[in-house]
Formats: structure tokens, sequence, C-alpha cells
């Protein structure tokens, strides 16, 4: 199993606190679903090390979208929208390495923005983090 799998599964688990949680930026969302979160990884780099064994360092990029419902008061969907990104960042710096997987964890920024569709009024608050591990040269599992 590639090492991203397995950051993004204990990511996953760690915020699974917060909201359910989806892995796959392609599960649809339900409106009875409401608040969720999903997390997907769209892009990584990598350096070889030079220095002792050959490794690996690299860069994930995480998105972590947490989804909410706007009840209708006035700056209600922008307060839950805040909460919301306000206990994803408290998951994500409570799990540290996880479990001494990821090498540094960093919060790159934060979006949010409006959904609507039909009746449904929903916000959802995007955190992009930047994600550091290691994994040994042409073994991306390790």
């Amino acid at each position: 199993m590639h090492q991203r799998t397995t950051i993004r599964a204990a990511i996953a688990a760690a915020l699974g606190a917060v909201a359910p949680v989806t892995a796959n930026r392609d599960d649809p969302l339900p409106a009875d679903a409401l608040p969720c979160i999903g997390l997907f990884t769209p892009d990584e780099t990598a350096q070889e090390l030079t220095m002792g064994s050959r490794r690996q360092l690299r860069r994930l990029e995480l998105y972590v979208d947490g989804y909410v419902r706007a009840d209708g008061t006035a700056g209600d969907l922008d307060d839950r929208l805040d909460a919301m990104a306000l206990r994803i960042e408290q998951a994500m710096a409570a799990g540290r390495r996880f479990g001494g997987l990821v090498d540094r964890i960093e919060l790159l920024r934060t979006v949010t923005d409006r959904l609507t569709s039909g009746e449904l009024k929903a916000g959802v608050t995007r955190l992009q983090f930047a994600v550091t591990y290691q994994t040994g040269f042409g073994q991306p599992d390790a």
C-alpha cells in the first residue's frame, strides 16, 4: 500500500472525531450527511536525500473540506464554517506525526464558500495542508 494511502487513512481516523469522513473526492454529498468532512491528496513532489541511505523526501498536498449546513440566521454560515475549521485544525494538531507516518504537517491556507442546491443552504471550508514524509528510494510503501 502506498504511504499516501496510509497517511490519508490515519488522518481520516483522527478527523472522525470531528464529523463523518470520506477519503475520496468523488463521493457525492447527500444533504442529510451534513456536517461531514472530505479529504483528498491531489499532488505530491519528491526529492532524493543524498545523505546516508537512498531516501526520498516527499511533500504531499492535503485538502480537508469541512461541510456544514446553515440554519438561516444572519452570519450563521460563516460562524459554523469557522467552528468546523477550528475543530479540523485542532484534530490535525493533536495528531502530531500520526504515529511516525509524517515528519511535518503545515497549514497553508483556508478558503470558505457557500454551497446552494435547491433548498439546501450549506457551506464548505477547505483547509490546505502540506504533509512532509520520507520513504525509501523506489519504495513508496516503506
